[in-house]
Formats: C-alpha cells, sequence, structure tokens
C-alpha cells in the first residue's frame, strides 16, 4: 500500500489550517503507526494535526494561541530586522 510524504502531509496540515506554506514556522514531524503528526506554529498560533499517511486526510487538529512570551520574542526579532 501506498504512503504519502512526510512532506505531503506537512502541506495537509497547513492547508488545513488555512494558511499558506510560508506562513508556517517550527514544524516538526513525527510518525508513528500510520500517522503523521504534524506541529507549527504560525504569527499567533500553535497547531497539532494527525494527518493519515495513507490517503493525507486530517484525522484530528487542534490549535492554540501561542504564549505570550513567543509572540513578544517574535515581535522584537522583527523590529530589530
Amino acid at each position: 500500500m501506498n504512503k504519502i510524504s512526510a512532506y505531503s502531509a506537512i502541506l495537509a496540515a497547513i492547508e488545513y489550517a488555512r494558511l499558506n506554506e510560508e506562513n508556517a514556522s517550527n514544524i516538526n514531524v513525527r510518525h508513528t503507526d500510520g500517522l503523521y503528526e504534524i506541529q507549527f506554529d504560525s504569527d499567533w498560533t500553535q497547531y497539532d494535526c494527525f494527518v493519515d499517511e495513507h490517503d493525507g486526510e486530517v484525522l484530528g487538529f487542534d490549535c492554540r494561541p501561542l504564549p505570550e512570551h513567543v509572540m513578544l520574542a517574535g515581535e522584537s526579532s522583527r523590529a530589530i530586522a
């Protein structure tokens, strides 16, 4: 049986979150028991998504605001650039 690549799973998770690929950062991928777990951030939000390795279907999705100290650190680094 064919399996999707980790990159395809990442794209499925980002699309499910209704983001563009360039808006996702700190991407982390784990693969166990037929699922890819994709964790990533956007400017304000942390995402955790489970993608089926066979068909790329998103089977679980959670998002939450980034902790305030992480948002403030990101803003100060952008102000310097």
